[in-house]
């Protein structure tokens, strides 16, 4: 089938799981959290920012390609409208560590808030996207959700759908640039 018709009968398979929803985050993967958040805060203003260290230990099921994973990240929340989030890969494998390796420090995904992540990963699976890292059973009430969609051949970069938990962890640190006085 040519590329162009290819498209067009995917696109034809909407995901009605995004519908009407807006972007509530952007996020980025960088090699370096703290050189990230200088460079990020110094350029977009973004600062104060939430870190942590998260990982597959703090889900109940984490998925990668299909099959478990024991990824750790480090990374920062702010408070913007959308919100930004730098994460940096520890330990592999995971859909941040690819991403830097073979596109470099950049953008990774967009984040869609969402009322059922399955229904997403269905909906993305019949539009031919894949779900390259998922995770459930999230927060400290274990209720939040996930999946990482491999949007990247039509929009540069993945599709995160969400069911927020009703917590975060606790803040891990919180991060403000150096002013002078």
């Amino acid at each position: 089938m040519p590329r162009r018709l290819h498209w067009y009968v995917r696109s034809l398979i909407a995901i009605e799981a995004f519908a009407g929803r807006s972007v509530f985050q952007i996020a980025f993967v960088v090699n370096d959290l703290e050189e990230a958040l200088e460079r990020y805060s110094a350029a977009l203003n973004a600062a104060p920012w939430r870190c942590y260290t998260l990982g597959a230990k703090g889900h109940e099921v984490c998925d990668y390609h299909g099959g478990p994973t024991s990824f750790s990240s480090r990374l920062a929340l702010n408070d913007t409208t959308p919100q930004l989030e730098l994460i940096e890969p520890v330990r592999g494998p995971s859909a941040h560590q690819d991403w830097l390796e073979e596109r470099g420090e950049g953008p990774h995904h967009l984040g869609i808030i969402v009322e059922s992540v399955t229904a997403a990963v269905n909906q993305a699976a019949a539009a031919g996207y894949e779900a390259v890292q998922s995770g459930s059973g999230t927060g400290p009430g274990r209720d939040g959700s996930w999946a990482y969609l491999d949007t990247s051949r039509d929009l540069g970069l993945m599709i995160e759908a969400v069911e927020p938990p009703s917590s975060m962890p606790a803040v891990e640190f919180v991060w403000t640039p150096d002013v002078p006085a």
